[in-house]
């Protein structure tokens, strides 16, 4: 095949039109069918010199890294202590060597401007009439032109199964990649997955997951990204650090109960034991909080009378919440105030009965939640 026709061949496989196929890869591409036509230069098994001449090359890369090919060269070649344009004894000129070599492509490394590849392969050689089979391996590189076109050179060593030795061989092409090629991805800088320009956290840290805009996930929602979240699950709204962690306040709280008794008694009404309980359930939950336990009585007896009636009546409270709530004495303080800080009227039964009273109340704190 002459060298013009092999441009007219690869001028007509430009027109093949096959999927689309969207990478970044210098040399063929993935999945795409190559041509590449170029120059061979060979030394034949029996010759001494070597030699040029037209050769190309059909392929197809299985994946990003493999390519199948095939090569055919035409080269005039000399005999051994001949040249090629001398007539040899038979009065012929330099001999013509045609190779027909398949050959396994394999890429390795590579820039995004070069990319070095091996190669192997076998086929036949016909020399002068006789055949020979011939063993091919070598390494070669792609410099890319464009996105279709790149240089190929490649370089290999020969061995004849019937001649024997090792000779060079070199090849010098174009390879031009087949149908149609997908335009090159978006930049996507940071790596995360997502094109700069749809990327509205631009430098994400290498590994960090992201959502569809290109941010690192939170998925708490606490304006601090799982990646830098200490503390993940806060609850909606709270105020946090830059480690995701909520603020907390601390806030008094207290219980307050009530407790009426029966006329000139100090005794407790079954009743009233659930009021003592409230209580004690408030201080088993906040060990750190105290009880004041508040006596009262009507006007209903003397003074002094009044004054030990109310603080039996605290005594009561007092004893119920340590004897029956296990409630430690030194937590509470309990005081009678007699008939002196009366809430209702005296002059009626119904408000003489709303002062026979105990007011118990614990005070203490607790840790709440900051919000924003």
């Amino acid at each position: 095949m002459k060298l013009r026709s092999q441009w007219l061949v690869l001028s007509g496989l430009l027109a093949f039109s096959g999927p689309a196929i969207a990478d970044e890869q210098v040399g063929p591409r993935a999945g795409k069918v190559y041509l590449t036509p170029g120059l061979a230069i060979y030394r034949a098994p029996d010759g001494e010199d070597l030699r040029g001449g037209p050769a190309i090359g059909l392929g197809y890369m299985v994946n990003r890294n493999l390519g199948l090919e095939l090569l055919y060269s035409d080269v005039k070649v000399d005999r051994d202590g001949s040249v090629a344009s001398r007539q040899d004894a038979s009065g012929g000129k330099g001999r013509k060597a045609e190779l027909l070599w398949a050959n396994a492509l394999y890429k390795i490394g590579g820039t995004d401007r070069f990319q070095p590849f091996t190669l192997f392969g076998v086929g036949r050689t016909e020399i002068g009439g006789s055949n020979h089979t011939e063993i091919n391996v070598g390494a070669g590189v792609f410099t890319e032109l464009n996105r279709r076109l790149s240089v190929r050179a490649d370089v290999r060593a020969v061995h004849s199964t019937d001649e024997g030795g090792i000779e060079p061989f070199a090849f010098l092409g174009l390879t031009a990649t087949l149908g149609k090629i997908a335009p090159p991805p978006p930049p996507d800088s940071d790596g995360d997955g997502v094109a700069d320009p749809n990327d509205r956290c631009p430098n994400t840290p290498p590994g960090v997951a992201v959502d569809a805009n290109g941010c690192p996930l939170d998925d708490d929602g606490d304006g601090v990204p799982n990646y830098l979240d200490d503390c993940p699950g806060t609850i909606a709204g709270a105020a946090v650090d830059a480690k995701g962690c909520h603020f907390e306040d601390e806030e008094a709280i207290s219980a307050e109960v009530v407790i009426e008794f029966d006329f000139d008694s100090s005794e407790l009404r079954n009743s009233e034991y659930r009021d003592v309980r409230r209580i004690a359930e408030f201080m088993r939950q906040h060990p750190e909080a105290d009880a004041v336990i508040e006596g009262h009585t009507d006007s209903m007896g003397t003074d002094r009378y009044n004054q030990r009636l109310s603080q039996e009546r605290a005594q009561a409270v007092l004893d119920r919440l340590v004897d029956a709530e296990g409630i430690a004495a030194s937590r509470i303080t309990a005081t009678g105030y007699g008939e002196s800080q009366p809430i209702a009227s005296n002059d009626t039964e119904e408000g003489r009965q709303r002062n026979r009273r105990v007011v118990g109340k614990a005070d203490g704190t607790r840790m709440v939640i900051r919000m924003k």
